[in-house]
């Protein structure tokens, strides 16, 4: 009997001890394991690499997993239109090429359980831009997403701000319409519209620097130019540049030969009727704020002519120095070309 009870008081502690380490330790969740993410095929067969919607011209390369008969190069037609094989022909122009490839796996599956379609634009023949005039590297240049004005022209190599004029023409070319007339006549019908841009106010009014649109024609106009001869030591030509003073090409033409009378400095301006009117400018009075200077206009011819008093007191100044100075000096400003 004794042992019998023993026994059963062991039983109970026993019983006991465990509920204690029971409630002594943490409880642990059981976590379940995370399912592993689907495969995405198109990650490993590929994607549309282009978020630019695609033109006339374009070279696609359609690929359909598994399916080599229907996979090639397509060309988008100048009707925005591409042919894939066994569907019906597909206008894509201004879609994406990831939309594009939505609507093929679509036309496919008329004919194929869950196609897998993939669409890359290898050749961007519509999104181009045409850079003209006076660039270092005019020609035709293709781009993808956005691209402004100043882009475009530093694709070129910039603008030459002695040889180019600051305003230069952008022509935009809208999208061709077609209608039908009376008699059921298809007409097409191809505007451009012509834009001048200042390139001189664009960092003031920065909203002039355009968003090129695909087929835009960007021309570089030369500039204008200006003449000076006579008594200065570089006679020659220089660009017409804004606001250009009689006296600040003057300076830059190397400033007035000592024999130079700058008081008549005379302006050959060309008029609407032909005929050139002569404009007289006093340029040393000019150069001292003392008098008015002239804003000199396209093709103007400037006359520096030499004083004959000026003239003959250099060549007595030189007789009596001997350092024949100012006569050498004449004879290097008359042979500068």
């Amino acid at each position: 009997m004794r042992v019998r009870r023993l026994i059963g008081w062991a039983a109970v502690g026993a019983v006991l001890a465990a509920a204690g380490v029971a409630q002594g330790l943490p409880e642990t969740a059981v976590v379940p394991p995370e399912p592993a993410p689907a495969l995405n095929p198109m990650a490993v067969y590929g994607s549309s690499a282009s978020a630019d919607p695609v033109g006339p011209g374009d070279l696609l390369d359609v690929r359909v997993f598994g399916q080599p008969q229907l996979s090639g190069d397509l060309r988008v037609g100048p009707d925005g239109v591409i042919a894939p094989a066994f569907v019906a022909p597909l206008a894509v122009e201004g879609k994406t090429p990831l939309q594009i490839q939505q609507l093929l796996a679509t036309q496919f599956s008329g004919m194929l359980l869950h196609p897998l379609v993939s669409v890359r634009l290898v050749e961007n023949n519509s999104r181009r831009v045409s850079v003209n005039g006076e660039v270092p590297r005019p020609g035709v240049y293709a781009f993808s997403g956005q691209l402004s004005l100043l882009q475009a022209l530093a694709l070129a190599g910039g603008v030459d701000p002695v040889k180019a004029s600051p305003k230069l023409l952008l022509f935009h070319q809208p999208p061709v319409t077609t209608r039908r007339d009376a008699s059921g006549t298809l007409t097409f019908t191809a505007n451009a519209v012509l834009e001048t841009v200042d390139l001189s106010q664009i960092e003031a009014h920065p909203e002039l620097d355009k968003l090129i649109q695909p087929g835009d024609v960007i021309d570089v106009q030369q500039a204008h130019q200006v003449y000076i001869s006579g008594d200065v030591m570089h006679p020659g030509s220089a660009a017409l540049l804004p606001g250009l003073t009689v006296t600040q090409l003057v300076s830059s033409s190397g400033g007035l030969l000592p024999q130079a009378d700058g008081g008549q400095v005379r302006v050959l301006r060309l008029e609407p009727n032909g005929q050139r009117r002569t404009l007289i400018v006093d340029v040393g009075r000019a150069q001292q704020n003392r008098g008015p200077d002239l804003e000199l206009a396209a093709d103007d011819i400037v006359l520096v002519p030499g004083s004959a008093m000026r003239m003959v007191g250099l060549e007595l100044l030189d007789f009596f120095t001997g350092t024949e100075r100012w006569r050498v000096q004449q004879t290097v400003a008359n042979r500068v070309p």
